[in-house]
């Protein structure tokens, strides 16, 4: 099975590069390019069904990505890759449904492999260091929710897209105990897996 990309960006050398990479992976085609949002909804409306996800950036002419993702975000996963961060789309990426916020400094193969696992694992969510940085510094402590420091640095460890083995890792512990913790804080906040509850720590301000 190939999981379909759209790339949205008027930037030519950056669309054709990023397109290079992701169409060698095996389970990964590249079927669509677009220069700006307008002409993204063109190409989407006439397709048969939308691409599985589509990437975008966020400076461009004529429509920009943050009103392109609001008109397609019910149609398909959204991976953002942009050279800005905007602090706001920043703060409302898990709260929007977005599945990721990268920068394009990053190593394309990154890129590429934060992109396929967005599309393996419903769960995943893909955001640079300096997007989640960003978004944190901008937040301030909560008041309805309260969390131990160690819970907290869980979910930061989380929404940065660390999985519990590598999580078990960095804390010297075993994955079950990882696993454990993640189930006190799941039952804490009310919610059953980690993209809700990386939802619930961003909309109060725990991350």
């Amino acid at each position: 099975m190939k999981y379909s990309i759209m790339i949205v960006d008027d930037h030519p050398i950056v669309c054709e590069g990023l397109k290079t990479v992701l169409d060698g992976y095996a389970d990964l085609e590249v079927v669509a390019v677009a220069a700006n949002g307008e002409e993204a909804l063109e190409q989407i409306s006439a397709m048969d069904k939308a691409p599985d996800l589509v990437i975008v950036d966020l400076l461009m002419p004529k429509m920009d990505g943050g009103s392109l993702i609001d008109q397609i975000l019910d149609k398909t996963n959204i991976v953002i890759l942009s050279t800005e961060i905007d602090v706001q789309i920043a703060k409302s990426v898990i709260q929007k449904g977005i599945r990721g916020y990268l920068l394009k400094d990053e190593d394309p193969f990154k890129i590429a492999d934060s992109v396929e696992q967005v599309l393996k694992d419903p769960d995943y969510i893909a955001i640079s260091h300096d997007v989640l940085d960003t978004a944190m510094q901008s937040t301030g402590p909560s008041s309805d929710v309260k969390l131990t420091d160690q819970q907290r640095s869980l979910l930061r460890m989380i929404a940065a897209g660390q999985t519990n083995a590598e999580i078990a890792d960095q804390l010297h512990v075993t994955s079950r105990t990882v696993k454990n913790y993640l189930s006190a804080i799941y039952q804490l906040l009310n919610v059953h897996n980690r993209a809700q509850a990386i939802a619930v720590a961003a909309k109060n301000d725990l991350i």
